[in-house]
């Protein structure tokens, strides 16, 4: 749905009595916004003839309370609710069409008396106000780095699981991420100008006035009801205090136009492929590298996995049953029933295509007394995971309505409906293992039973019968604001809100009988088959949040020139939270619900419930003089109950101005130049991530025990929650300094931001060493300390050729970078990944800088002579080989150690980019959007490293793994390979894929992120109809194309440790699209 004119300055809210009493009780009547039947004695006497006619958007759509005016004359009138508009015109008469949001056209009427129009929207008016903390603001006044994201950017994406999926890459200073493609466990993440803090500080998330903790509160959310969302990256989210340390997030949903009642659809159907992933060995790459591994390691021909490899080539599609043949292996593999090679391919067993579909409807109308909008959306995304349960569905009910109760005085009322239904195979994890089976075992067996082989279980069937994980998020959203005009200088506004949140998780583990190939015998040695080992679990948990707030609002010019403003409010939060959660062993599988003969626990033996409070005053205060000179105050006084009554309090604020030199006399004959702002900020915000929920207060456990002083019988001990309480600890304080530069060129055409940035933190919380002989945890102290600086630039072109193609060209880029300068630690380095390391970057990687292959036995020998002594690289004389890794002295001490390990980069990404085109013809429209990452090094270690088996071939041999290293291993013949000779010995793979200059990846990525084709039919057709006002119909595409420096076969995007969901393959996807307007 469109929205026309100033778009950015309501805020909808509503109690659920009240919001269904009026969307029910109160029927709108619609009604235009003028009268246009201008009595004759109106006309001016020299009008010559009457003029009508229609003006409608780009889309045919009409627009309501156009102004139509005589240029040079005192005529004039607006459109009425169907656009249509009737004027008397002199001779010679020229008409201008003027809307918000939309340029001006001038018409010479000249002959014509039907003059139809169609209005082209002007995005640089349409960012015109802009949504700030408890209000809003001119955009030609903001001093703020604010980058506003509308509508637009969310339209036309397919199925959405988080409205953060269609700006990826494409706000500047904002990084988006994703760790999995699993329906509903895509784990999003979001940071504003990189981080601030070695501990957590997401970005605050308002909707709607309300505050959210977490970027979770996004996932529920209709991305069809969000009509902007602003980034709030500076000085200007101190009006948020102790919150701001990770930026501020606004969300504004919808809301209805005067007019007659609208009923918009839309819809689509995403067609889901399987993305990037590694390529696996065949069963004969695979035994040939397990003969050359065993080769090189001097294995004899006896040797189990060399007699294994040669079994699997000489009967490739073929199977042993031992119950008809000798077991080859005796006394070796007794507990296995046959020997099966089927070359299975495991990435295509388990994934394979899907799809998603989304479906929204709206219904919005309403007078100048009442608005109304309701909606309703469904959301079904299915798993690329052939097996098993696992897809996500969203349910969205939203109903706004704005009530003017009096001329001064209106409520804006929101209530809203969310529900999220997800089921995933509830053993996941062991069908996504750190690796793949080896290729010759099959997924099941010849009659399509789960299939094992000895205690080793076809991992597909922990999926397809091991339980489900079902998850149900219930959300109930209730706001309401009233706003009383006391004058046209003084506004009082109060918002009420309340959300609750209810969530429910039953996990179901089934045991699994599995059988030999023939299908014919019960493997009762298999994984998951001990009945006793099922269980049932359910977990609930609820979440209330109460929020008041209110603000006075006064805004007055002085002496003509002088433009001041100011607010201030207070509100109050307390949120609630209650969890419960048991589980059973021994279970019936044909029971929904806890039951079981085995051993009952409390998924928390401690319970957890808890609640937390914050109270706050803050204020703004805004002086510009004739729009040139800007000055801005934000002011925030906070209170927490996570602190001691000492520490409670803290004051936060941002100060921020702007200079339009385009406003100087002097700059009025340039006429290229058509506006360019200055803008600095300083600010200074909170945020209390590492704080427990009640600090300084010490706690205990109770828990029940038996043993040898008590007897059988169960006692309880008393202990502490294994932290001592400290007292003294605050909010960290990150310093934010700004300067920013807006531009706009060649009327308007050339549009643009310029922003470099630094953030400070002095005081950030860190751990304390305490003596060991106390025994427990200390808590954290504001010791620390903590830089990060950046900058970013967006530039826009659009232009126009001819009377009906237009085109734009834009793009964005980001730098951002940190420092932890103080941890209290020693500044020795460790090899590998390392998340905080004193004196470089979070998430950094350290390890030996690679110096070439051992070509000769004189360079291997060479090499050993200068460096085997002394070293603790893992270096010794008969594991190391020709074609194996040397190392660089980076400190020339003639030693290889921990002194010689050298900084590598970080995970995260410093530089981030995105470019777009797009062009518009006769309905037609064609748009592309590259993004992409660069400066970003990869390890994947993940958890315990449990990607090795990925990152060195043939550290398993029963394992499959990646083929890149089939042929480029080194040899004689093949000097310039790049892996090493295969080894299955762990000191000659410790050493030569440790991290390293050449053992870690470069991140940096471009990708076709989205490319949409559409088509708008003509309103003269649509006309015909009597029905449709607006209809189009696209096609879009999502991840199609990339160009990556990354080996190892994963997704550029995806996290160093691909392990569990993260182990789905991201998707390629194309939609089907139709919007409707009735």
């Amino acid at each position: 749905m469109k929205r026309r004119g100033l778009i950015f300055n309501s805020r909808p809210n509503k109690t659920a009595v009240f919001a269904l009493g009026l969307m029910l009780g109160l029927c709108p009547v619609s009604k235009a916004w003028a009268d246009t039947n201008m009595k004759d004695s109106q006309v001016v006497a020299q009008a010559q003839k009457k003029v009508k006619g229609q003006v409608v958007d780009a889309i045919g759509e009409p627009l309501i309370g156009v102004n139509i005016t005589v240029i040079g004359g005192t005529e004039g009138t607006i459109t009425d609710i169907d656009g249509n508009y009737t004027i008397g015109v002199p001779a010679g008469a020229k008409l201008k069409f003027s809307y918000i949001g939309y340029k001006d056209q001038i018409i010479d009427v000249a002959a014509q008396t039907v003059i139809n129009v169609k209005l082209q929207e002007d995005s640089e008016v349409l960012d015109e106000v802009v949504v700030v903390g408890y209000g809003s603001q001119r955009k030609e006044t903001l001093t703020g780095a604010v980058t506003v994201v509308s509508d637009k950017m969310l339209k036309n994406k397919g199925t959405m699981s988080s409205p953060l999926q269609a700006m990826q890459g494409q706000v500047p200073g904002v990084t988006i991420t994703r760790n999995s493609a699993a329906p509903g466990d895509e784990s999003w993440g979001l940071k504003l100008r990189g981080s601030v803090s070695a501990n957590n500080a997401e970005p605050l998330i308002v909707i709607d006035g309300v505050a959210y903790d977490g970027v979770n509160a996004l996932r529920n959310i209709n991305p069809s009801d969000i009509q902007s969302i602003n980034f709030l990256k500076d000085a200007s989210a101190a009006i948020y205090g102790s919150r701001a340390a990770g930026g501020v997030v606004l969300v504004t949903t919808k809301q209805a136009k005067e007019g007659k009642a609208r009923i918009e659809y839309s819809g689509s159907y995403t067609y889901k492929m399987v993305g990037l992933q590694p390529e696996l060995m065949t069963m004969n790459e695979w035994a040939n590298a397990v003969l050359q591994t065993c080769q090189n390691d001097g294995q004899p021909d006896s040797y189990s996995w060399v007699k294994y490899a040669k079994m699997a080539l000489a009967n490739e599609g073929k199977y042993i049953d031992l119950d008809h043949s000798a077991n080859p292996f005796a006394p070796s593999y007794s507990d296995v029933m046959d020997f099966v090679f089927m070359d299975t391919n495991w990435q295509d067993v388990l994934f394979g295509n899907s799809y998603s579909t989304q479906h929204d409807l709206a219904v919005s109308g309403g007078t100048e007394k009442n608005l109304y909008r309701l909606s309703v959306g469904y959301m079904y995304d299915d798993s690329n995971l052939k097996w098993g349960n696992n897809n996500n569905q969203r349910f969205n009910l939203r109903l706004t309505n704005k009530l003017k109760v009096f001329d001064n005085f209106s409520i804006e009322s929101v209530i809203a409906y969310n529900r999220q239904d997800q089921v995933a195979p509830s053993q996941l994890n062991r069908t996504l293992t750190s690796s793949y089976p080896q290729p010759g075992l099959p997924a099941s067996t010849i009659d399509g039973k789960p299939y094992s082989w000895g205690t080793w279980l076809s991992p597909i069937w922990f999926a397809e019968l091991g339980g489900d994980n079902k998850l149900k998020v219930s959300e109930i959203n209730i706001s309401e604001k009233f706003t009383y005009n006391i004058n046209k200088h003084l506004d009082v506004v109060a918002n009420l809100g309340y959300n609750s949140g209810v969530a429910s998780r039953d996990i179901k583990k089934m045991a699994i009988t599995s059988y030999n190939y023939a299908g014919t015998k019960i493997n009762t040695k298999a994984d998951g088959y001990k009945q006793e080992e099922s269980s049932y679990e359910k977990t609930s948990s609820r979440t209330d949040f109460y929020s008041m707030a209110g603000y006075v609002d006064y805004h007055n010019t002085f002496a003509q020139h002088h433009n001041v403003s100011a607010m201030v409010g207070a509100q109050y939060e307390l949120k609630e939270y209650d969890y419960f959660g048991v589980s059973v062993k021994d279970i019936q599988n044909s029971l929904e619900t806890v039951n079981g003969a085995g051993l009952v626990n409390l998924t928390d033996k401690h319970g957890t419930k808890w609640h937390e409070a914050v109270m706050s005053y803050y204020s703004r205060l805004n002086y510009n003089y004739k729009s040139k000179y800007l000055l801005e105050v934000n002011m925030r006084y906070d209170g927490s109950s996570k602190f001691k009554p000492e520490n409670r309090w803290d004051f936060f604020y941002g100060i921020s101005g702007g200079w339009r030199i385009t406003e100087e006399a002097f700059m009025k004959n340039i006429k290229w130049l058509n506006d360019l702002k200055i803008r600095l900020s300083y600010g200074e915000v909170g945020n209390q991530s590492g704080i427990d929920r009640y600090d300084g207060t010490q706690f205990y456990k109770f828990e029940s025990q038996s043993g040898a002083y008590i007897g059988p019988n169960k006692g309880t001990i008393i202990d502490t929650n294994g932290k001592i309480a400290s007292l003294g600890r605050e909010w960290e304080r990150i310093k934010n300094y700004n300067l920013g530069l807006d531009f706009s060129l060649f009327d308007s055409r050339l549009t643009g931001t310029a922003e470099v940035y630094m953030k400070r933190n002095d005081n950030m919380l860190i751990n304390v060493s305490y003596p060991g002989v106390l025994g427990d945890n200390a808590g954290m102290s504001n010791n620390g300390k903590f830089r990060s600086h950046g900058w970013e630039v967006m530039v826009n072109w659009s232009d126009k050729i001819g009377k009906d193609f237009t085109y734009h060209v834009g793009g964005t880029y980001s730098f951002n970078t940190n420092k932890l300068t103080d941890i209290g630690a020693v500044s020795v380095l460790k090899s590998g990944f390392v998340d905080k390391q004193q004196g470089y970057p979070l998430n950094s990687i350290f390890g030996l800088r690679y110096a070439g292959k051992a070509q000769t036995e004189e360079e291997r020998q060479k090499y050993l002579y200068r460096f085997l002594t002394g070293n603790t690289i893992g270096l010794t004389e008969q594991n190391f080989r020709l074609g194996d890794n040397m190392y660089a002295d980076v400190n020339n001490d003639g030693k290889l150690d921990q002194n010689d390990i050298v900084y590598l980069g970080t995970d995260d990404p410093k530089i981030s980019f995105s470019f777009n085109v797009g062009a518009e013809w006769k309905g037609f429209d064609l748009s592309l959007v590259f993004q992409g990452a660069a400066q970003r090094t990869i390890f994947r270690t993940g958890d315990n490293n449990g990607n090795e088996i990925w990152r060195i071939p043939m550290k398993a041999l029963y394992l499959n793994t990646s083929n890149q290293s089939v042929g480029n291993t080194w040899s004689p013949e093949n000097r310039g390979a790049y892996y090493p000779t295969y080894s299955n010995k762990n000191e000659i793979n410790d050493y030569n894929y440790q991290a390293s200059s050449w053992s870690v990846e470069d991140g940096s990525y471009i990708r076709l992120k989205n490319v949409t084709l559409g088509y708008n039919v003509p309103s003269a057709f649509l006309a015909k109809t009597k029905a449709i006002s607006s209809c189009r119909v696209y096609v879009a595409g999502a991840d199609l194309w990339e160009y990556s420096k990354i080996n190892d076969g994963w997704d550029p995007e995806a996290s160093r440790k691909v392990s569990a969901a993260g182990r789905f393959p991201f998707v390629r996807t194309v939609t089907f699209g139709l919007n409707l307007t009735f």
